[in-house]
């Protein structure tokens, strides 16, 4: 490595340090959200294997312009399956870290936790007939994502334990995936119900 490779990597690290919100990352990649749509699939696809749940393969993210969908990948049928990924963060709690505030994390409640989920899913939603290269024959899935501090495993597990949301009419599968949760030694993540009979 000479010395141009090594100012090279330092300005990169530089910017990507500049970019980092430093709340609720984990899954962030400051300089590059094609890398950080694709680690999020990524993840649930390694917690789906571990469970022997997955049903996608040939996973490839198809990047700026070619969005959306953020990812594509295979069924085992072999059909092209749509993945848009979102994010469950709260942009106050960032701006107070920004701000120097670096315990003023969210407060989560069943009720906001609902609303906000609903308004992502919404807008993914909203998304579907904006996919290029149509059709996606193996389904449309939607991947939410969080780190929020307050939103452990537990604690989406009770926000989610009575909860039913209306079906969306062109998602056929919503997943939410959290971070790293060293006691399961992977991501863990939820299949969210919809109501039956929902449009």
């Amino acid at each position: 490595m000479n010395s141009d490779d090594e100012k090279e990597i330092i300005a990169e690290i530089r910017a990507a340090h500049a970019k980092a919100r430093g709340y609720a990352d984990f899954f962030g990649w400051a300089t590059d959200r094609d890398i950080e749509e694709w680690g999020v699939v990524s993840s649930l696809g390694e917690s789906l294997q571990a469970d022997n749940a997955l049903f996608f393969s040939n996973l490839m993210r198809r990047g700026r312009p070619n969005d959306p969908p953020d990812c594509e990948a295979r069924t085992e049928s072999g059909e092209r399956l749509a993945l848009e990924v979102t994010e469950l963060v709260d942009g106050q709690a960032i701006q107070a870290f920004k701000e120097g505030r670096v315990y003023d994390w969210a407060e989560w409640t069943n009720e906001k936790f609902h609303s906000v989920l609903t308004e992502r899913l919404s807008r993914k939603n909203e998304c579907f007939p904006k996919l290029k290269e149509p059709p996606y024959a193996g389904g449309y899935i939607v991947v939410v994502h969080t780190d929020e501090p307050e939103l452990s495993r537990p604690v989406v597990e009770a926000f989610l334990a009575n909860l039913r949301l209306e079906k969306p009419n062109h998602i056929d599968r919503t997943f939410l995936v959290l971070s790293y949760d060293p006691a399961i030694g992977r991501c863990p993540y939820f299949e969210l119900n919809f109501n039956k009979g929902a449009a």
